[in-house]
């Protein structure tokens, strides 16, 4: 019996890990150069390109909430992320062929089907894949970092092949963003999840009233508020550093290629944080792992606003590899010791809810910001406005009384069969 155990443990381990290798894959060969596609080819400038992130952030903002229910509801069942999966299939045909010429002939309309789709299987998706393989870690006995570190792996590799391939076709990159959901769908149908009963009627017992109740509860409104102020924030700043990074080079294919250079190399340091991280979150507790990061990422923030050169301003971004890590986890640990563990997915897609919703609000706002006062500028006040709020969080947020340990064994009960 033990040893069905460790090959069942094993055999998910790798299929969820895989799964996060193709869907990061996918989802950075299509977007990591999102706003360089835009500028470079489609010609479209910093205020516009705020509207798009908008209109991508507003489609998350209606999913987000119901995926969160959906996934609760159903538990480990595998539909919900095989549908993504599938919407996600034609994501090259979708940019070549759609989107792009929409953007060109008829922006508004480029903007609303883009936000769909785009919001759809990457903004709202991706928490429903996140959230689906914290459950799975919990469940089969390891840690959520370690198997979402191969997640980054993927995203490093389809930087750094989309940093050379964008300056021969961009289209490349959207034809490997559709191979790579292929590959996703299939690592997730070898999954093999056996629910017990009392799982069963744990999943069944979620309703739509207890979502609802969430917004009643304190700890889950002070948890938003953190979101608001450093989780929402960083998307806004990362948005358009593309644009930012590549400015400082003599030429535009040079930056280009030096971006994606930086994007692989932050992202695979990132994939050895995401293994260090639950240690140190261990350590610290998830609060002040939290804070840490959130100090983290106003400091290089500001940092990214003195123009000393591309080294200096990849450095900033570098830093980035061991910050999110530190959130990523420790978001997990926060909500699995502070709240109904049944509602740990509407738990975690409301918090990107609470991003997109910011994001939907802020984008435009310092995309004019990018196009009027520069970007260093905006950098100092992105910078402060995420510190005034890890400081407020400092006081918000709820400290560990308890130790939390998953990583290490199955639940008590679990039942396996081969």
């Amino acid at each position: 019996m033990k040893l069905l155990k460790i090959d069942l443990r094993k055999r998910n381990y790798i299929a969820v890990s895989a799964v996060s290798f193709f869907y990061l894959f996918a989802w950075s060969a299509a977007m990591s150069f999102f706003v360089i596609w835009l500028g470079q080819v489609m010609g479209i400038g910093s205020t516009q390109t705020g509207i798009l992130y908008s209109a991508n952030s507003f489609m998350a903002l209606v999913m987000q909430p119901l995926l969160g229910f959906v996934s609760d509801k159903i538990g480990l069942k595998k539909n919900l992320l095989l549908g993504i999966l599938l919407i996600l299939l034609p994501i090259g045909p979708f940019f070549i062929y759609v989107y792009g010429p929409l953007l060109k002939s008829a922006f508004w309309l480029g903007a609303i089907v883009g936000g769909l789709y785009l919001g759809f299987v990457f903004n709202a998706g991706y928490g429903a894949i996140d959230s689906f393989m914290d459950k799975i870690s919990r469940k089969y006995g390891f840690e959520y970092g370690r198997c979402r570190m191969f997640g980054s792996f993927g995203w490093a590799a389809a930087t750094f092949l989309a940093g050379r391939i964008i300056n021969i076709d961009p289209n490349i990159t959207f034809w490997l963003a559709s191979f790579a959901s292929l590959l996703a769908m299939i690592a997730l149908a070898t999954t093999k999840i056996n629910l017990s009963t009392e799982e069963k009627e744990k999943a069944d017992s979620v309703k739509l009233k207890d979502t609802f109740g969430l917004v009643k509860n304190k700890k889950f409104i002070f948890l938003l508020i953190f979101m608001i102020g450093v989780g929402s924030i960083y998307d806004v700043y990362d948005q358009q550093f593309g644009t930012y990074f590549v400015r400082q080079f003599s030429s535009a294919a040079a930056g280009n290629k030096w971006f994606g250079d930086l994007g692989s190399i932050q992202t695979f340091f990132e994939a050895i944080f995401l293994a260090v991280a639950p240690v140190i979150c261990k350590k610290l507790g998830a609060k002040r792992t939290l804070l840490l990061a959130g100090t983290i990422m106003s400091i290089r923030i500001v940092g990214s606003s003195f123009q000393w050169g591309p080294l200096w301003i990849g450095a900033m971004k570098f830093i980035h590899s061991f910050e999110k890590p530190l959130f990523l986890v420790a978001q997990f640990k926060y909500i699995s010791l502070n709240f109904d563990l049944r509602l740990s997915s509407s738990i975690y897609l409301g918090c990107l809810f609470t991003s997109s919703a910011m994001s939907i609000i802020l984008s435009p706002l310092f995309g004019k910001f990018y196009a009027s006062i520069g970007f260093s500028k905006t950098y100092v006040i992105i910078g402060i406005l995420a510190c005034v709020f890890t400081l407020l969080s400092s006081k918000l947020l709820t400290g560990d009384k308890r130790a939390l340990n998953y990583g290490n064994k199955f639940a008590e009960g679990e039942q396996v069969t081969a």
